[in-house]
């Protein structure tokens, strides 16, 4: 039985958190396709649109035959969106998106699957573009017309999706992993926290430049905290800048450092004192899964990746985000507590747990 994976996501110029998610998988299922300990019963393709580099294709890393449109991106996605250019499969194959974004098969004999991570273009209209929202809402029709089988991240999301007009029948529930950071570059970290002029202790944030992750509000809370403690800390912000992303600028003691790899990343979550992580709206959160690994100590909007193993704050008040700043650091047992919580939710959220997961839904449905 075959399924071919739209990894449309790792042909962007900035992945994101989906592209994190798409690769840890892609990672792990290869891992899984050679450990006989485990019987796959499925081979896997991968489909993308062409490469526009020369030689040979970057998605032949992950050890899988790789099929590609005619198109490159973005044109792939545009044709997609309109119903053309899909993938050649035989009668039974199934197809996968790993984002809402795949090509939309016309024939019933092959069943789409496409994993959504949240509804946040409905729940918080307000951070998204219009174009954006437009998309969403089209692309979203469509899955739910289609009969298409839809993976999700979170009990949260899987709720959202129901309220929204998807079959519980054709809804699974595969939550990430954890274990997908690099091991930690201590040399570049510290090469990046002296570029930055970091040379105090730091709390660390980690997320794109947009209005959903509530940097704005997040800059003044820290503002309140350092108002009332002396002691100098300052604000790593990592992430790729988004749309509007001029919320917030840099000053000397809030740094933007920008795009990292994922090796400086997680040397960055070794030297901090804690991670504040605020968005408004999130369908999981997977900076919060990294700080946990890492033994950091969270403050989070109530989102699903923060549940139980992180200090909850609101996300629309800077005061309670500079309260909770200021306890993630002060508060010794509150500390041990969290990171405690954090690396055993964490050990028990794999990528390869995720990524059998996924092989047996497709068996499930590939029998059906």
């Amino acid at each position: 039985m075959k399924t071919l994976l739209v990894v449309e996501q790792l042909r962007r110029k900035i992945p994101g958190g989906i592209g994190t998610y798409t690769r840890s998988i892609l990672e792990s299922l290869a891992k899984v396709q050679v450990d006989p300990s485990v019987d796959p019963g499925v081979e896997v393709e991968l489909f993308a649109s062409r490469s526009g580099e020369g030689g040979p294709d970057p998605l032949m890393e992950f050890g899988f035959p790789v099929r590609t449109s005619r198109l490159p991106h973005p044109l792939a996605q545009r044709a997609w969106d309109r119903g053309l250019d899909p993938p050649r499969l035989e009668p039974g194959e199934l197809l996968h998106s790993f984002s809402m974004g795949g090509p939309r098969l016309k024939s019933k004999a092959n069943l789409s699957i496409f994993t959504i991570y949240d509804t946040a273009w409905i729940e918080v209209p307000e951070t998204f573009p219009k174009r954006g929202r437009a998309w969403h809402a089209g692309a979203f029709e469509h899955i739910r017309k289609s009969g298409s089988h839809v993976v999700t991240i979170s009990e949260r999301s899987l709720t959202s999706l129901v309220n929204e007009g998807i079959d519980p029948d054709q809804l699974t529930l595969i939550p990430p992993g954890s274990d997908h950071l690099s091991v930690a570059d201590k040399g570049a970290t510290e090469a990046l926290l002296a570029e930055l002029g970091v040379e105090s202790a730091f709390v660390l944030s980690v997320s794109t430049l947009e209005p959903r992750k509530n940097l704005k509000r997040l800059v003044e809370g820290f503002r309140r905290f350092r108002a009332l403690n002396a002691e100098p800390i300052d604000l790593v912000v990592v992430g790729p800048k988004g749309w509007n992303d001029s919320e917030i600028d840099p000053t000397p003691d809030v740094h933007l450092a920008g795009l990292v790899p994922s090796s400086v990343l997680a040397g960055l979550l070794t030297k901090a004192t804690s991670l504040v992580y605020v968005p408004i709206y999130e369908g999981f959160g997977l900076p919060v899964l990294e700080a946990n690994v890492s033994c950091v100590p969270v403050v989070a909007s109530d989102i699903p990746a923060s549940e139980g193993c992180a200090l909850i704050v609101d996300p629309l008040d800077p005061d309670s985000i500079a309260h909770g700043i200021e306890r993630s650091i002060y508060d010794t047992r509150l500390r041990s507590e969290l990171v405690t919580c954090g690396l055993l939710r964490a050990s028990e959220m794999t990528w390869e747990r995720s990524a059998v997961a996924h092989l047996n839904l497709w068996k499930k449905l590939a029998d059906r």
